[in-house]
């Protein structure tokens, strides 16, 4: 199979929006997209790559005059490595404010959205709540711990609690003398409490 230098110039356009697509699917918890989706979300990334690139002349890819005064495409792979490391370092810039959520607090602030940059509400409160927790059980039982690990879907509903302790009807803490107890939905948890920041055990 040959390969034209069209199927090159392909290759080398999508490949930092990809690098940028994987490394930020993979710190960061986003909702599942189709493949049409994952291509534009990659064009746009390398679009980006090429325009900081291109700004200080390191474009990977560039338009030659050839003896016919045809334009055709000319790759520079001593550029690449460039887009590499920018594709990675623009998806980490990009991860980290989204886990923080900066930029959409910052439209907030601008009363141009009420969202946030996570995929729901079970991410963001544990996300932004750093204190201990008192979990009451359906049955009426109270256990208190601090939320160590936490699943990303609120329908699997997995939180695993540091330091448990139950909590009787005196409001009396009695340890359990383990390092954590992994809960899960069947546990027939009623609701969730956070206590103050430094209110935690």
């Amino acid at each position: 199979m040959s390969i034209t230098i069209e199927t090159i110039l392909v290759f080398v356009l999508l490949m930092p929006g990809f690098v940028s697509l994987t490394v930020l699917n993979a710190i960061v918890v986003r909702h599942k997209n189709d493949r049409v989706t994952n291509i534009i979300e990659a064009l746009v990334f390398s679009f980006v790559v090429y325009s900081i690139l291109t700004a200080f002349n390191y474009s990977p890819v560039s338009l030659a005059v050839t003896d016919k005064d045809v334009y055709r495409p000319v790759v520079s792979p001593e550029h690449l490595p460039l887009a590499i490391i920018l594709s990675v370092m623009l998806a980490l810039l990009l991860g980290f404010s989204m886990t923080k959520d900066w930029h959409m607090k910052i439209l907030r602030k601008m009363k141009v959205t009420t969202r946030t940059a996570r995929i729901n509400t079970w991410l963001d409160v544990f996300i932004d709540r750093s204190s201990g927790v008192v979990v009451t059980y359906s049955d009426g039982r109270r256990l208190s711990g601090w939320p160590s690990y936490y699943s990303d879907d609120l329908e699997e509903g997995l939180l695993y609690l540091r330091n448990p302790a139950w909590i009787d009807e005196n409001d009396e803490y009695t340890e359990l003398g383990i390092h954590g107890i992994l809960l899960t939905k069947k546990d027939s948890i009623e609701s969730i409490m956070f206590m103050g920041d430094a209110a935690g055990r």
